[in-house]
């Protein structure tokens, strides 16, 4: 199972969702429920007794019916609940770590059928989701606050090695002194906040209407991320090299490889060898340029398809970009958006 499907689960039973406010009932009347969700001939066939209610779903009748001993089968979407009291009885050959015969039975339903099934514990007041080989404990909202703040920390932390790395790149790019070194670890630190805010998203899924403060947090932090990105990797990429390329080889690194810098100059198309770390290389221009607001992309691809360093187009005259079309209006424009990065980087430091 993917990440993915993790995340689909969560979705199904996040605050708010009317599934989880059944499952609060559940929890809050200290009761224990088997719920499978969605219906077809596989679940038709480990099925035993039970009724057919096949009714629209409310929180209410779900929790009246997990009174009932045994399982509840929904629809795929939540939306109907189509059987109450089921036995349910899956093949024993698939195995199972649970202890409890209720946690037994759902994972190998899960297991058996690759359907999602929830299990709410009796006992010990606690939600679990199931999915094929998939199994995820859901989190109390305590426990996801303190867990969420953690990772808000890490995210803030990242972000702003990130944001450093990025303003002495910028100097070194100006100053046409850039290294194959400084491109990876560049590379590396946009990994480290993807990473990272991709973790804290699943958080957020859990947390569900209840974790709005906390995304417009992420939002804030990540909001450019993509297009910086995207900048930063057209700048050093053979014009072969498709950034969406990279970032699927970055995605397959575990987080020990990802810290493995040799495996991040290997992203950037160059051996797996310290030899290359000195190398130097120089950006096209793209990053910088983008943030000159008054330059349009057209405006960006004229001037990178003509000169292809930074640090060569900060010293091109007048008349240099007048000849590939750009207006005098641009030209300053051009002039004062490096001026003023290069003081505001300074300033900074």
């Amino acid at each position: 199972m993917t990440k993915q499907d993790l995340m689909d689960i969560i979705i199904k039973v996040a605050p708010g969702s009317p599934l989880r406010e059944g499952i609060d009932y559940i929890l809050d009347a200290g009761i224990g429920a088997l719920i499978v969700i969605g219906y077809d001939d596989a679940v038709e066939k480990v099925k035993d007794g039970g009724f057919s209610i096949n009714c629209d779903y409310t929180p209410e009748k779900i929790f009246e019916l997990s009174k009932m001993d045994g399982a509840i089968i929904i629809n795929d979407d939540c939306s109907k609940i189509l059987y109450a009291n089921v036995h349910i009885q899956p093949d024993t050959s698939f195995t199972t770590t649970e202890s409890g015969t209720r946690h037994r039975t759902a994972e190998r339903v899960a297991k058996q059928l690759k359907r999602e099934v929830v299990a709410i514990s009796e006992r010990k007041k606690n939600v679990t989701l199931y999915k094929g080989n998939l199994k995820y404990r859901l989190k109390n909202f305590d426990e996801l606050n303190i867990e969420v703040g953690q990772v808000l920390k890490t995210l803030e932390s990242y972000r702003y090695v990130l944001n450093r790395s990025l303003d002495n790149l910028t100097i070194l790019e100006l100053d046409d002194l850039v290294t194959v070194l400084d491109v990876a670890n560049t590379l590396q630190r946009f990994e480290m906040v993807r990473r990272i805010s991709e973790e804290i998203t699943r958080y957020l899924l859990e947390l569900g209407a209840r974790g709005r403060l906390v995304n417009m947090q992420v939002s804030e932090l990540i909001w450019d991320i993509d297009d910086e990105e995207e900048g930063f990797l057209k700048d050093y990429l053979d014009t072969d090299t498709k950034p969406e390329s990279v970032r699927r080889y970055l995605h397959t690194l575990s987080d020990a490889e990802l810290l493995d810098i040799e495996n991040i100059v290997v992203a950037l198309g160059y051996t797996k060898s310290s030899s290359v770390f000195d190398n130097k290389v120089a950006a096209r221009g793209y990053r910088v340029l983008e943030k000159i607001s008054k330059l349009t992309k057209k405006d960006i691809e004229k001037i990178t398809s003509t000169y292809k360093d930074i640090s060569e187009i900060q010293e091109l005259t007048d008349e240099d970009l007048a000849a590939i079309k750009i207006s005098k209006f641009k030209i300053k424009a051009l002039r004062a958006g490096i001026n003023r990065l290069k003081f505001t980087i300074e300033m900074q430091r």
